[in-house]
């Protein structure tokens, strides 16, 4: 572990001409001050933090491990949200026109966010404007990175990478944009459950829970929203309805209606729209394509 985090001071207190005594004054942040004699001080040394890491968290679904969170940019750091149902400045409660859902809007904070443009990474990835994205079809990003937005100069270089896949680059390796076909086999085999979670005060979010179906079972789509167990939590993949960045600015638009997730590649014959996986209240889709150049939510898969 490291000694001391933070930084320290020296002070020497000086007695008689003859009586010169030192110590070392270390000032931590919040104002604690430790005072130690020079005498009984060995050596000082500071040591990198040797902390075990975070076992990476996942739900396993048609053989795909799918993070327990959407991705997220926390006031500095990148993470995997701490809950399935996460996300950022949330939409209590369900939206049941669309009409209504896009006139309710929420502002992004600069350093809160979890809506990100299509292929971008680096200095890009934090962009809300509609003129960076990923725009070249065919080209597969699911964990790779590119120094520009026709992805054609590939780069391993994590400092260099501006372009390809946010969620490759901003955990480092670990975790990757999920492709089409795991999105389709999701829609296409999954049991969805409309629901919702309830978190403080009684407060409600509102999403799907996917789940592979038990024997007997089949795959579908029920509509009929229930709440969401800790129980029914732990066995499925909750996408909470965390909505759209729209219009070129930070707001967040169908919030609490619909959850719009982009997959690691474009439609073949567009420049401007990512296969995706979206759903609201009247059902579940992946033959849809969401603007590259909205803000759409990604739960990523581990890298394996």
């Amino acid at each position: 572990m490291k000694k001391y985090l933070l930084s320290f001071l020296l002070s020497f207190t000086f007695g008689t001409l003859f009586a010169q005594t030192y110590q070392m004054k270390v000032v931590k942040k919040g104002g604690e001050i430790v005072q130690i004699p020079a005498d009984d001080i060995e050596r000082i040394s500071f040591e990198a933090s040797n902390a075990p890491q975070p076992a990476t968290q996942y739900v396993t679904l048609f053989g795909v491990k799918w993070a327990t969170g959407n991705l997220q940019y926390d006031k500095g750091t990148w993470k995997i949200a701490d809950h399935q149902w996460d996300y950022f400045k949330p939409r209590y409660g369900l939206h049941r026109n669309a009409s209504e859902a896009y006139k309710f809007e929420i502002e992004q904070a600069d350093d809160q966010i979890d809506h990100f443009n299509f292929g971008v990474c680096g200095s890009n990835a934090l962009t809300y404007s509609k003129d960076v994205y990923g725009n070249t079809t065919k080209t597969d990003i699911a964990g790779k990175m590119y120094t520009d937005d026709k992805f054609l100069n590939k780069t391993t270089d994590f400092e260099q990478a501006a372009f390809g896949d946010i969620a490759y680059w901003a955990t480092k390796g670990k975790y990757r944009l999920p492709r089409y076909a795991e999105i389709s086999d999701l829609v296409q085999k999954g049991k969805w459950q409309f629901g919702y979670v309830i978190v403080d005060d009684n407060k409600r979010i509102y999403g799907y829970l996917v789940t592979e179906p038990g024997e007997g079972e089949f795959a579908m789509t029920i509509r009929s929203p229930k709440e969401i167990t800790q129980d029914d939590l732990s066995k499925g993949l909750f996408l909470p309805c965390a909505g759209s960045r729209y219009d070129d600015t930070k707001a967040v638009k169908y919030a609490g209606y619909g959850g719009y997730y982009t997959s690691s590649i474009l439609f073949e014959d567009s420049k401007d729209y990512a296969r995706s996986l979206s759903f609201d209240n009247d059902g579940v889709y992946d033959n849809n394509g969401e603007n590259c150049r909205n803000g759409n939510s990604i739960r990523p898969v581990v890298v394996e």
